[in-house]
């Protein structure tokens, strides 16, 4: 353990921070969607405090089985069980970038240049079959997108669902 160091706020990573950044506000986006699906699907109002407090994973349970008994046609269904699955994905990532420290490296010997890697040790060992134990920055980009795109997908089904 005494070979690894840590650096506050160091020069260096400054883009890792916007990308992180990017990815818990981008994922935000979806955690709420989570909350105007299960208030609209399962039309409880009163409940949006208990839902809101819920883990993300047992929101999206309940919208998936409230997407099962409310379709408005195959082809709607598909498309949110799609997006409501690719959610739970990103979730895993979401929450070892959140949930967990973050050490900064490369992926070649000579450490020259800016860090293109994150590690990230699960020390809460939750879910370590999908823990991102090293998350490089094509993967990290790419997430980032997903997670814009999966948010604007479940934004337009919920107004789908709502118009029908």
């Amino acid at each position: 353990m005494s070979r690894f160091k840590h650096s506050i706020n160091p020069e260096h990573t400054q883009h890792w921070f916007e990308r992180v950044g990017k990815i818990v506000l981008n994922f935000s986006a979806i955690e709420m969607e989570s909350i105007f699906w299960f208030v609209h699907l399962s039309e409880r109002e009163f409940e949006i405090k208990k839902i809101a407090e819920s883990s993300f994973t047992s929101r999206v349970t309940q919208i998936i089985n409230h997407v099962d008994e409310r379709t408005i046609g195959v082809k709607w269904r598909k498309k949110s069980l799609r997006a409501w699955n690719e959610a739970l994905k990103l979730a895993h990532l979401r929450n070892q970038v959140a949930h967990n420290p973050i050490i900064f490296g490369w992926s070649i010997a000579s450490e020259v240049g800016v860090p293109n890697l994150l590690g990230i040790p699960n020390l809460k060992a939750r879910n370590s079959k999908n823990a991102q134990w090293l998350l490089s920055t094509e993967k990290a980009d790419k997430s980032i997108n997903s997670m814009a795109s999966i948010a604007q997908t479940l934004a337009e089904l919920r107004i789908e669902w709502c118009a029908a």
